[in-house]
């Protein structure tokens, strides 16, 4: 049995939430810790917490394909931020939302304090028209102009979304990762790795899925699709402070890779 039938079985024994139910639940401004680690966890990680949480769950489906693109400036100032890990830094992007019509034009900001706010509007689809149209939006929540910034890159991913039964944390398992570069084309595709992110507003501790990643000796890792999709598909932008996360992505793609054979 495959590595993702496995996770998919695991995932049945999960009691559902709506998407209505889970958008209560949503934490616009709040701490994450991520977690970057093989697939091959991902089965055990969901056993240990299938009582804690309950998983979304759309037209019959407990995970989610996303789609998204960054904007960046000319000279990539948002992803050298992000290498300096300068506070108040921000991404912008626009996602979509499984495989309908549902987009978002979306700004993150992390402060110096750690935490990290979402804006986000709707918009009617991810080409860069969407930011011209929304010069206002952008300059309430960040220093650019749509003009200013164009495509960078793309990802899509599959995403599996955990509530907590409070429904004071949630949970992300991301996999099945792929980039493409807006500027030269190239593809790159990372089917061996996943990234878990528990959003949550004031304290870690009593965290289910926090505690279960220990069991797994599995560390926080801070890891951003963004930041490390840019330096693994363009080997010529500064990233001094990414190469052993760089290397991790790598080694652990590679290690999965050969459990396939």
């Amino acid at each position: 049995m495959s590595t993702r039938t496995d996770f998919q079985e695991i995932l049945k024994r999960f009691e559902g939430i709506s998407l209505e139910e889970v958008n209560r639940a949503s934490l616009m401004r709040r701490k994450d810790k991520k977690y970057l680690f093989s697939l091959q966890h991902l089965s055990e990680l969901l056993t240990l917490v299938y009582k804690d949480y309950r998983v979304l769950e759309i037209d019959g489906s407990r995970s989610q394909h996303y789609h998204t693109r960054y904007f960046d400036t000319d000279g990539r100032e948002m992803y050298h931020k992000h290498h300096r890990g300068l506070a108040n830094r921000h991404k912008v992007r626009i996602r979509r939302y499984g495989s309908g019509t549902l987009h978002f034009l979306e700004v993150k900001k992390k402060n110096a304090k750690g935490i990290t706010t979402k804006k986000r509007v709707k918009t009617s689809g991810m080409e860069h028209a969407v930011l011209l149209k929304e010069e206002e939006f952008l300059a309430s929540c960040s220093p650019y102009a749509g003009s200013g910034i164009d495509s960078a890159m793309e990802n899509e991913f599959r995403r599996i979304t955990l509530v907590s039964q409070a429904q004071t944390e949630r949970v992300t398992l991301d996999y099945s990762l792929q980039f493409t570069s807006k500027e030269s084309g190239e593809e790159l595709a990372l089917p061996g790795i996943a990234i878990a992110e528990i959003k949550y507003e004031k304290h870690l501790a009593g965290s289910p899925l926090h505690a279960a990643l220990r069991t797994l000796r599995i560390k926080p890792s801070r890891f951003s699709k963004y930041a490390i999709g840019m330096a693994l598909l363009h080997s010529g932008l500064k990233q001094n402070r990414f190469k052993s996360k760089v290397r991790k992505v790598n080694q652990l793609n590679q290690q999965y890779q050969l459990t396939l054979k």
